[in-house]
């Protein structure tokens, strides 16, 4: 009787720790003064033809390489003083309330701080999120997907 009660209490964190990532974005996306884009699946079958030809850059990372691997892209971005700091205090919580997320890097360049946060699933990515960080503007950028640790250090530029 004690494992089955430990079993349902693990669920129950476990769905609400993945809800709690989901409200994060919703509460973005929500925001008059955050600029959100949805990139869909369909609209993201359109470029796989055209990779080689596009380059799909994100502060230096390339995107055209694992475009038959995305399923969802969302970006927030605001240079709202009040948007950006929501987009700061929610990209915090990435790490620390969800713990489904990890930080792969952070790089600190020109007055910009980029991290990106990892969600794993087994042996393989579902969620890279990049946060960019800058003195005007703060971006959100997540990708959905089935990615390989491969698959990042090649878009990230690693050999």
């Amino acid at each position: 009787m004690k494992t089955k009660n430990w079993l349902v209490a693990a669920i129950l964190v476990l769905n609400i720790i993945s809800v709690s990532a989901q409200d994060l974005f919703e509460k973005l996306a929500d925001n008059e003064h955050i600029t959100s884009v949805f990139i869909s699946k369909g609209l993201i079958n359109m470029f796989p033809s055209m990779a080689d030809k596009i380059n799909v850059n994100a502060n230096g990372i390339d995107v055209s390489k694992i475009m038959a691997k995305l399923e969802q892209i969302d970006i927030y971005t605001s240079d709202n003083k009040e948007a950006a700091q929501l987009i700061r205090t929610e990209a915090k919580k990435l790490q620390s309330q969800s713990k489904s997320y990890e930080v792969l890097m952070k790089v600190k360049d020109e007055g910009e701080n980029v991290i990106f946060y990892a969600e794993k699933e087994k042996d393989r990515f579902k969620s890279l999120v990049m946060f960019v960080d800058g003195s005007d503007e703060c971006t959100l950028i997540r990708l959905l997907g089935s990615f390989t640790a491969e698959d990042i250090k090649e878009i990230s530029g690693g050999k």
